[in-house]
């Protein structure tokens, strides 16, 4: 069984069940979060009689292999192959001042499923099969393992990787939940980000939280009919239902939303989807997102998917200046890892444009 599986209070639940005190859950909690141990004989708070016995049943322990590819840009693409031989893939993308050229924070975008079942049709993990969900353990030790191998903290974490998170909520959860109990020291809830297509009952859960993350909804769309097209949720949950979940969200939490939104040239990016963007952006506060379409010619789309080509560099700034005018607040986001497969939408466990190096 797996330790990183459990949240603060079921660990204590466990060691309960053990008959062992509380505190030696808090003592488990704070090395494997705060002192970040790699292995369990590490925790030399405990007896080593205590070590033993966890070691024989229990571990931390949550991939076979890793390996990285490193791109000109600095990001670097973690793939990990897990016990059961199903693999995912984890971005870490170092920021920088432009002025000072100092490392001002260090983003990891995270997977939370093996594949997607939702078929979006600009992302290359929706063209794969879903697999399984990542379990807890499996989410958390992405963080911690690239921590350990760059030996660098990691300031922000978006779940913006392989899967769609809100149909992982449990596990999901209890990682939001371990990352920012106030025992451990990883990260504030304002440092992590949920992004989701429009899982409309896993957002009204989420907005319970006690910490609740900050929300993103990967919109692309300003209209019914064409996110019918591209994102086949959209039948479940309309843009309307969508931003009546958003608007309770930002009511129980406080915390402003963010929009992502793909141009593709003559779809999307018209005056009136920026009209359309602007609206939707005041209705609480929120923030658009214009994210570069990125190549997935390597998954051979089909169908739409086919037809969606990016909007000119261009075209994308006078989009931005549009929706500004209108009243929006947006940022046109750097792109990362585009030269190995890493940047936004192309997680689909390709090695096309480099060779991996083993960790």
């Amino acid at each position: 069984m797996n330790l990183r599986n459990f949240d603060y209070d079921e660990l204590v639940q466990l060691f309960n069940n053990n008959d062992l005190p509380a505190y030696r859950a808090e003592q488990l909690f704070t090395a494997l979060y705060s002192n970040k141990v790699d292995s369990l004989d590490k925790i030399t708070t405990f007896p080593k009689e205590l070590r033993a016995d966890l070691m024989a049943h229990h571990t931390i322990k949550s991939f076979k292999a890793m390996k990285k590819q490193v791109s000109v840009d600095g990001s670097i693409k973690y793939l990990f192959t897990m016990e059961d031989g199903k693999s995912i893939e984890a971005v870490f993308m170092p920021w920088y001042d432009d002025a000072e050229k100092t490392n001002i924070r260090n983003t990891l975008c995270i997977s939370s499923q093996v594949g997607c079942s939702l078929d979006c049709k600009f992302c290359a993990t929706g063209t794969m099969d879903l697999e399984r969900n990542l379990e807890t353990h499996e989410i958390i030790s992405q963080i911690l393992d690239i921590e350990h191998d760059l030996n660098t903290k990691i300031t922000n974490v978006v779940f913006m990787g392989m899967g769609e998170p809100l149909l992982n909520y449990k596990n999901v959860a209890r990682a939001v939940n371990i990352l920012t109990h106030p025992l451990t020291d990883l990260m504030s809830r304002r440092k992590i980000t949920v992004s989701t297509s429009g899982v409309v009952p896993s957002i009204k859960k989420m907005a319970n939280l006690s910490r609740p993350p900050k929300l993103a909804i990967s919109l692309h769309g300003t209209t019914n009919g064409f996110r019918d097209k591209i994102m086949p949720i959209n039948l479940k949950a309309d843009i309307t239902v969508l931003m009546n979940a958003v608007e309770d969200y930002y009511r129980k939490t406080k915390l402003n939303i963010t929009y992502e939104y793909i141009p593709f040239d003559g779809m999307n990016d018209t005056i009136e989807d920026a009209k359309r963007l602007a609206k939707i952006c005041k209705r609480v506060p929120s923030r658009i997102n214009l994210i570069p379409f990125n190549d997935i010619s390597f998954t051979e789309p089909t169908g739409i998917a086919e037809t969606l080509k990016p909007s000119s560099s261009e075209r994308i700034i006078e989009f931005a200046n549009e929706i500004r005018k209108f009243g929006g607040i947006v940022t046109i986001r750097d792109t990362f890892g585009s030269d190995i497969d890493a940047a936004c939408g192309q997680l689909a466990l390709s090695t096309r444009n480099s060779t991996s190096e083993e960790v």
